[in-house]
């Protein structure tokens, strides 16, 4: 009965995971989650998040999430509620349904009719420090 000694194959979706270092989280909705969160990959958030995300390639924040914190991350896309500052040093997509009450620093803004902005948008060159990290203000002060 050759057909039960076959050597095991990886299965398709084995082989489709992403590269290393480049990991997806996944902070499932009913999970509310208290502390500073930091990783190299890809974060989704559809729960609740008090804290903030340090560091992360992308993040994206599910419809009716919310999140009190900041965000430092290269690329921020938003459909649920912010309170807190988003530094993202490439682009930030607002949905329709998303609220920021706080401050948005990016290389490059998309806001969709109906996304809220309750804060200043400062831009600088994508990746960039005027883009990210500190705001732009503080930077005009430190050259000084």
């Amino acid at each position: 009965m050759r057909i039960f000694s076959r050597p095991r194959t990886a299965s398709p979706a084995a082989s489709k995971t992403a590269p290393i270092g480049k990991g997806y989280s996944l902070l499932d909705a009913p999970l509310t989650i208290t502390g500073d969160l930091e990783t190299t990959g890809s974060l989704r958030i559809e729960g609740n998040l008090d804290g903030s995300v340090l560091s992360a390639d992308s993040v994206v924040v599910g419809v009716g999430c919310r999140i009190t914190g900041d965000i430092h991350a290269r690329e921020v896309v938003v459909g649920g509620t912010i309170t807190g500052d988003v530094h993202a040093s490439e682009r930030v997509e607002l949905q329709a349904t998303a609220v920021v009450t706080g401050d948005v620093h990016t290389g490059s803004i998309l806001v969709q009719e109906g996304g809220v902005v309750n804060g200043r948008v400062l831009m600088g060159p994508p990746g960039s420090s005027d883009a990210h990290g500190r705001p732009l203000d503080a930077l005009s002060a430190a050259r000084r």
